[in-house]
């Protein structure tokens, strides 16, 4: 027993003596197990658990710089250990919302089924997931409203309450976009601007904009052949051309809708579709004849025509990047005539004006054979209408022979074609803007009024915002109040305010992620169009059906009529508004554009899981319900490396989609997987869900192979086979999943490959070394600041420790050492009270000893101040502890000791106002741990892992205590 226990107490009578110092601040140290998290104190396992489980939504949601944080945070909540205390405020909410929901409990019914690009933005800073919106009932106005309009009685009707929705909006800053390489860009930018100026005008650019234009006519083969694909990824291309496709459609768009009138939105979708074939292939034309794109020696021999297509939309991707969307806009003018026009190469297509035409009749095609010779066949159609009318059509494919086929029908039969449209009105008239309607609804009123608060647009867009908020049931009910006000239902705005929405995500995507970094991966460039689900949420926070006109079988609560309406409303602000909404919008639009999950679905993260242990899945789907209401569920059949088969079927509540479907099953199979982590959520485990976890666990053993640093990044942010608890450091919770795991397998389980103690060994070295790892990043702080100076400082000594320690030197050994070399220079005191335990250093003790102890003797020196030093072995723990006189030693060792902590095995370094506590935990018994568990140990401990004999602390060889 160690000879300061007890004397603790001492402490509240007589100031702390040189003979329990140290027993002071291991008692401190002991004590501390818990974080103060505002009023609760949450153990620090409770910590570490929530902290993996937190990363891992971040990695989701591909905000990996939340995930870094949270990843090098739980490694801070060990035992004893001293976190920090002002977290940022975005994680101080959702620790808060998730230690009360639960972090680590088992999933509900209704959150696996939910839709994984749920956007999680909130009226406040706060970014807990909001409750889903509530609605009132419909207000009985609407049953009491003829189909004119007007009320059909006169008795009073109690109106609900009027809903909340904030109005405020507010200008959109984001940071600088960094600078392409300049080698990469050099000539090609000042190229790409006069080519720009000369076509479209002049307009005020910016060095920065003159940079990323350059960059914008690089291909991909370029950058590979410049060597440059490691400063500026692929992705970040891809990314430009994906934002300058959103661009040129809304421009196409909004030409479209000052001119055309189509009268159904699949006409004007087809229309686009043509309409953007054609610009694409001027803008690709204009790009060549202007020799603008920048490719490989190989692609420049025969370049495809796609190349200088995909080289323009990136050029209008960095002109909307760079706030020059109405230079973009007069490009396309200025390349494509037909911008502001109808025109025969555009016109409706054939088959879909047939279809318009016919549509009673119904119209169906099929072969009539082929001729010529297979180097030019001739492909032979027949269009046949429900009452016997026929055309043939020939082209040189089946779509143009179909397409010939619905012009011959069209021309054979000019009487109906004249008769199925007698009133449309001619492409090009003048269109009567819609009005507001004369006695609405109270609900649509102030739906109306809001909307156009919010979105700043004064009365100019009332009667856009009217037609908004206008469902097609209501206008088939109503259609003389409709067309008195020059009003129809919002089908032809939803269209555009689709495209609208996908370039507000892209422009916001593009400049967040272009301010951090040219250096992105796939799921840091990833864009998917909002769902409508997504934007069924927004909805739901601006209320849009409360003020949703709808007939009396259409209730208006329906995901995809707020999902339109909501569309249609933006639609009607860009309309008005244009591209300032990209510089100024409102609040509750800029925070859910802001919070959109561009990550995969659970189908897609399944389909990588399984393609990383050699796995294959398909789906099978049954079928429940009536016709007009079927519900499905699904059954994924996963088959291993050796041929097993899994079979998993979720059977989530109330009526089921397909894709629901698909997505609650696979979401169920990852939430099973996942469950090993908790012990909660594993003893809830029922017979079925732990014969397959079993099934899984050994498929992934046995179809294991040589992970990439980026599969091994993904491992990591999933915690595939306990990889995120070694890397967090929390060898206990790793021991417990590896001794779970190994009940499900059994004694005679499978046994552990290789390739898993390979997959620990360098997910470690990505933590602790890797480009993302905590020492890397403080190594490569630029700065003279005295700050910045010691971080690096700290940097080069961690890596010392661990590169080149004093291995074969004993832990006595270099105590004196050190003490030889340092008490010449300030007074030092050295204590040994090691004894005769056992103790059992690593070679990373060793070097953290020795550095530990010159980076303090060096900040004594410095303040010119004595050093005292004490030993103690206790429960197999060593500790040293180090006192500073007349230093601010919280200044001159956190980040030292924060580093040393996160980078080496069991070594703890604790720091207080007047002294350094370094503790070298030993290793564990080898002889207790199972082969699972002794795989992640000897990969976290490095060198010989648990199999190294103990080291024996002998007393006779002691330190005697020296004064200088």
């Amino acid at each position: 027993m160690n000879h300061w226990v007890g004397i603790v107490s001492l402490r509240e009578t007589a100031p702390p003596t040189p003979v329990h110092r140290i027993a002071l601040a291991i008692e401190a140290a002991r004590n501390r197990t818990s974080y103060a998290l505002g009023s609760r104190q949450v153990p620090y396992e409770r910590m570490r658990a929530v902290l993996r489980r937190l990363a891992q939504e971040y990695a989701n949601r591909y905000e990996w710089d939340h995930w870094q944080y949270c990843v090098d945070l739980a490694g801070a909540f060990f035992n004893g250990g001293q976190p920090p205390r002002g977290l940022p405020g975005w994680l101080v909410a959702d620790l808060r919302f998730a230690l009360d929901r639960g972090a680590v409990a088992p999933k509900k019914a209704h959150e696996r089924n939910a839709s994984p690009r749920q956007a999680t933005f909130s009226r406040t800073t706060d970014r807990r997931r909001p409750e889903p919106p509530t609605r009132r009932e419909p207000a009985p106005v609407r049953e009491a409203t003829g189909r004119d309009g007007h009320r059909s009685s006169a008795e009073p009707v109690r109106r609900a309450p009027r809903p909340h929705r904030q109005l405020a909006s507010r200008d959109i800053a984001y940071p600088p976009l960094v600078a392409p390489p300049a080698e990469l860009v050099a000539e090609s930018g000042v190229e790409v601007v006069a080519a720009v100026r000369q076509t479209a005008g002049e307009w005020e650019t910016t060095p920065e904009a003159t940079a990323w234009l350059g960059l914008a006519a690089v291909h991909r083969s370029h950058l590979y052949e410049r060597r440059q694909a490691e400063h500026v990824t692929p992705h970040v291309l891809g990314l430009l051309d994906r934002l300058g496709a959103t661009a040129l459609d809304v421009i196409l768009l909004d030409a479209y809708a000052r001119w055309a009138r189509p009268q159904k939105s699949g006409e004007q979708s087809v229309d686009h579709t043509r309409r953007r074939r054609a610009a694409e292939l001027a803008l690709g034309k204009w790009a060549t004849d202007g020799g603008l794109p920048r490719m490989g020696t190989g692609e420049a021999q025969k370049p495809a025509p796609s190349v200088a297509e995909s080289v323009a939309r990136q050029i209008l991707g960095v002109l909307s990047l760079t706030g020059a969307h109405d230079t973009a806009r007069r490009l396309v003018a200025a390349v494509w005539a037909d911008l502001d026009r109808p025109s025969a190469e555009t016109g409706p297509d054939p088959v879909a004006k047939a279809q318009s035409v016919f549509g009673k009749e119904g119209v169906t095609y099929g072969d009539d054979g082929e001729e010529g010779p297979a180097h030019q066949k001739l492909f032979r159609v027949i269009a046949r209408t429900g009452t016997g009318r026929s055309a043939l059509g020939v082209g040189r494919s089946k779509k143009a022979a179909r397409a010939a086929a619905a012009h011959a029908l069209m021309e054979k039969y000019p009487q109906v074609v004249k008769a199925a449209a007698p009133m449309a009105p001619s492409a090009g008239s003048r269109a009567v803007p819609p009005q507001p309607y004369r006695t609405p609804d109270p609900g649509h009123r102030d739906a109306v009024t809001d909307l156009a608060a919010m979105f700043e647009l004064g009365h100019r867009a009332d009667g856009l915002l009217a037609q908004a908020l206008t469902h097609t049931s209501w206008t088939y009910e109503n259609k003389t109040a409709a067309t008195a006000v020059h009003q129809r239902a919002n089908d032809l705005l939803a269209h555009h305010g689709s495209f609208v929405i996908d370039h507000l995500a892209a422009h916001t995507r593009a400049r967040t992620a272009f301010a951090r970094d040219l250096r992105l991966d796939e799921d840091d460039t990833r864009l998917l169009p909002s769902s409508e689900e997504d934007i069924a949420r927004l909805g739901g926070v601006l209320a849009v059906g409360d003020g949703l006109l709808t007939g009396h079988g259409e209730r208006g609560e329906g995901r995809a009529a707020i999902s339109d309406a909501v569309q249609a409303v933006v639609a009607a602000a860009w309309r008005t508004r244009g591209p300032e909404l990209l510089r100024r919008r409102p609040v509750v639009l800029d925070e859910w554009l802001t919070a959109l999950d561009h990550r995969h679905d659970p189908v897609t993260v399944l389909n990588a899981l399984t393609g990383a242990y050699g796995m294959t899945y398909e789906f099978e789907e049954q079928t429940s319900g009536p016709d007009h209401l079927k519900s499905f569920t699904v059954t994924a059949v996963l088959r291993d490396s050796r041929g097993r088969v899994h079979r998993w079927t979720a059977r989530p509540d109330g009526h089921t989609g397909k894709p629901e479907a698909k997505k609650a099953t696979a979401q169920e199979i990852l939430d099973i997987l996942a469950a090993p982590a908790s012990d909660d959520v594993f003893d809830t485990l029922t017979l079925h869900r732990r014969d397959l976890l079993t099934g899984l666990l050994r498929a992934q053993f046995d179809g294991l192979g040589t992970p990439t640093e980026r599969q091994r990044t993904r491992i990591l942010a999933r915690g595939d086979l306990g990889a995120d608890l070694l890397a967090t450091g929390d060898t206990e919770a790793f021991l417990a999943w590896a001794e779970r795991v190994g009940t499900l397998l059994g004694p005679d389980g499978a046994p552990v490959p290789e390739a898993l103690g390979a997959l620990y060994r360098r997910v470690l070295d990505d933590t602790r070394r890797g480009p993302r790892s905590l020492l890397h990043r403080m190594a490569a702080i630029q700065g003279t600041d005295g700050a910045s100076v010691v971080r690096r400082h700290a940097a080069d000594a961690v890596l010392r420790a661990v590169r080149t320690g004093p291995w074969q030197k004993s832990v006595r050994d270099i105590v004196q050492d050190w003490w030889r070399d340092q008490a010449p220079d300030t007074g030092v005191t050295v204590r040994d009270d090691m004894r005769r335990d056992a103790f059992e250093p690593l070679h990373a003790h060793l070097g953290a000893l020795h550095e530990t102890l010159k980076w303090c003797g060096e900040a004594a020196d410095a303040a010119g101040t004595p050093v005292d030093v004490e030993l103690t072995v206790q429960d197999g723990t060593l500790h040293v502890w180090i006192g500073l006189h007349s230093v601010d030693v919280r200044a001159a060792c956190d980040d030292f000791a924060q580093l040393l902590s996160r980078t080496l095995p069991y070594t703890d370094c604790l720091v207080d106002e007047d002294h350094v506590l370094l503790r070298l935990h030993s290793r564990p018994d080898p002889s207790t741990l199972t082969p699972l568990a002794a795989a992640g140990m000897d990969a976290y401990l490095g060198e010989n892992g648990v199999r190294r004999p103990t080291e024996v602390v002998d007393a006779g060889s002691s330190l005697p205590d020296r004064e200088k």
